[in-house]
């Protein structure tokens, strides 16, 4: 069977997307691991965590609450 052009664009393309979404999923990544939010937020929410593929609105929503909500020691340190 020939492979139509279209599905070998869309596979392309899936494969460029997804190299996007893991060097962005990174950053995503480092950030939470070096600022101690690993225990806050969910792993479905980072990590290549599913819920960042099935409902990403909601996982950038908890991921931003979760940051916002984080007390830093220095902040400990103030009260």
């Amino acid at each position: 069977m020939k492979i139509p052009k279209y599905i070998v664009q869309a596979l392309e393309r899936r494969v460029r997307l997804a190299n996007q979404l893991d060097n962005t999923c990174n950053i995503i990544d480092d950030f939470i691991s070096k600022n101690g939010l690993d225990d806050e937020i969910d792993t479905a929410d980072w990590l290549g965590g599913v819920e960042i593929y099935v409902n990403p609105r909601e996982s950038a929503d908890n991921i931003i609450m979760a940051i916002l909500n984080h007390k830093e020691v220095a902040d400990d340190d103030e009260s």
